[in-house]
């Protein structure tokens, strides 16, 4: 599937005025999309399910485990109900650390992205039922079409040069070397009532 060189392939579901059900891998209706996670490069990078199983709070799903519907306006998760029930979530005032994401990625089989601990091993997932919808821009033919859609574009942008940390007359770096970055995100709510998180440094 082709998609227009830098438009983001996420657009429609970060500011769709409709709200996404949300299917498991038997497509039951499991509920509703109502978080998006982007992380500083505008990427999206997971999607809070709200199943009703835990009140207030949202199920996380890595972004590679979706497949999306614009048309529908519906997105499949390539995992049964069962499994999605019981994966890690957040409340509405909670943020998203790291170690969160690491329990997500980890609890779906996936490689965590922040722990020292690398795992052998990749998550694959099966495509199945690939013809369902046809062929179709605003429909995804497998899981983690569109994350590979961003990743793909970012690799075709020249990349930001940092500029050298600022120093004193003396030569000193200025600013606390020894913090900590904090992880830190933005959000907003689009008319469809999905809030979007950014992750900000």
């Amino acid at each position: 599937m082709v998609r227009v060189s830098g438009a983001d392939p996420f657009a429609e579901l970060k500011s769709s005025s409709e709200e996404y059900a949300v299917y498991d891998s038997h497509y039951e209706r499991i509920g509703k999309v109502d978080d998006v996670l982007v992380d500083e490069l505008d990427r999206v990078t997971y999607v809070g399910v709200k199943m009703g199983f835990f009140g207030t709070n949202s199920t996380l799903i890595p972004v590679e485990l979706v497949r999306i519907n614009d048309k529908r306006r519906l997105i499949e998760i390539a995992e049964s109900k069962e499994t999605i029930r019981h994966a890690p979530h957040f409340g509405q005032d909670e943020t998203v650390s790291p170690e969160l994401e690491d329990r997500v990625r980890t609890y779906f089989g996936m490689n965590p992205l922040h722990s020292s601990l690398a795992q052998e091993g990749s998550y694959a997932s099966d495509a199945g039922d690939a013809g369902r919808f046809g062929p179709d821009e605003r429909v995804d033919v497998e899981p983690g079409e569109r994350a590979r859609a961003q990743e793909e574009s970012l690799l075709r942008e020249p990349l930001e040069v940092e500029s050298p940390p600022r120093r004193t007359a003396e030569g000193e770096p200025t600013g606390n070397l020894t913090a900590e970055p904090q992880n830190r995100w933005d959000r907003h709510t689009t008319p469809s009532g999905v809030k979007v998180h950014r992750k900000v440094r």
